[in-house]
């Protein structure tokens, strides 16, 4: 019967992956099943960025994502071949490495044997200016290399395959277009956050969190900003009441900064109230009157992984051990505590190196010791 057959089975699943996408890693499975391998991801590349921006994976173990996309991407052998491919076309190992080849490389011979793999079958989804988009079946070394049975199924699922990526993405950028203010914030080692004129908090970002789990001096309860003391108080409700009467030509202007002091030895937050007016438009929380600022003297003020990223277009790998060595952890450490090779390490770093023109280590420190990036409220 059709729907018995295992090839139908695995479009119905591509075609449920595409209208959802956190069922794509049914479709995943569904494939490498059919294809008699262990597992299967789908990747999709920002080439400006250099690191994946898309991810989804079966079959393999949930430490392979973190590592994967953190260490190993950017060392990948297999995506400068997939580069070089238009959508559509199929790429197998032997195209790449005989097996002398694969042991001296370093994602062979270190990522792939700690997850019991080692070969791979692959078609490129998109190919354009800015992505690479590809799905990969991965197999085992008792597996083996791929024939031309494995080969033909990929290119019969290409098409679906292709259809479902493209309703994923199309529906992934209306989503993204309506969080534009949060993604913006979320650069910040600031706390933010979005509020309601009746003082609910529609949207915090990480920092605001990290602050107000602390318990001292801001706290979060029942989806409402507390702040502690009296006068920062009063000055926080004086702040909402100013911009609920916006447009009243009888309303004064008020202050909007304060501090807000702290039980500990610690010097007083600073807090900022601003107005939401024209920001309501670019954020998914389209009822966000007020936005709420905070900064905590002591903060260093580091630069954040995803600033280092859009400014030296830095991987994640690359961006993570910048930030380590920002904070004094050396080589040898970092590729202990983070499970990696020396030479794997020393990869990155050259990346890094010929990305922001440093010669050496403390020129990098220096360097990105120039991007703090602070809000400044006045």
């Amino acid at each position: 019967m059709a729907d018995s057959d295992p090839f139908l089975q695995t479009i119905d699943a591509v075609y449920a992956g595409g209208l959802e996408s956190e069922r794509m890693p049914e479709a995943l499975e569904a494939t490498s099943s059919l294809l008699g391998a262990v597992g299967a991801t789908l990747e999709v590349i920002s080439k400006p960025a250099k690191r994946p921006i898309g991810f989804w994976a079966a079959g393999l173990p949930d430490v392979s994502r973190t590592q994967y996309i953190e260490h190993f991407a950017a060392l990948n052998p297999r995506i400068p071949l997939t580069l070089r491919q238009c959508a559509g076309d199929v790429a197998w190992d032997r195209q790449l490495f005989d097996e002398g080849q694969m042991k001296r490389d370093p994602f062979y011979s270190e990522f792939l044997p700690h997850l019991g793999l080692r070969y791979f079958v692959s078609i490129v989804l998109e190919q354009s200016v800015d992505t690479l988009a590809v799905v990969a079946v991965q197999r085992s070394r008792k597996q083996g290399h791929v024939d031309k049975r494995e080969i033909n199924l990929m290119r019969r699922l290409y098409p679906h395959y292709q259809r479902a990526y493209d309703l994923t993405m199309r529906l992934k950028g209306a989503s993204d277009r309506s969080n534009l203010l949060e993604n913006a914030v979320e650069w910040l080692t600031d706390g933010v956050a979005l509020l309601r004129a009746d003082s609910k908090i529609v949207y915090a970002n990480d920092a605001m969190l990290s602050f107000a789990q602390r318990g001292d001096g801001i706290r979060i309860v029942g989806g409402i900003l507390e702040l502690a003391g009296h006068e920062a108080r009063r000055s926080f409700d004086i702040a909402l009441g100013a911009i609920a009467r916006l447009g009243d030509a009888s309303a004064d202007a008020q202050s909007t900064d304060f501090p807000v002091m702290r039980t500990c030895e610690a010097p007083a937050y600073v807090v900022s109230v601003r107005p939401l007016a024209g920001a309501k438009n670019r954020t998914a929380h389209g009822d966000a009157d007020v936005m709420v600022l905070v900064r905590d003297p002591l903060s260093p003020h580091e630069p954040r992984t995803q600033v280092l990223q859009e400014l030296f277009k830095l991987t994640n790998a690359e961006a993570h051990l910048a930030r380590a060595l920002c904070n004094g952890v050396t080589t040898r450490a970092y590729a202990m505590g983070r499970r990696v090779s020396l030479n794997t390490v020393y990869s990155h770093l050259k990346q890094i190196r010929e990305k922001t023109g440093c010669r050496s280590v403390p020129e990098l420190i220096r360097k990105f010791g120039e991007w703090n990036v602070p809000l400044r409220l006045s």
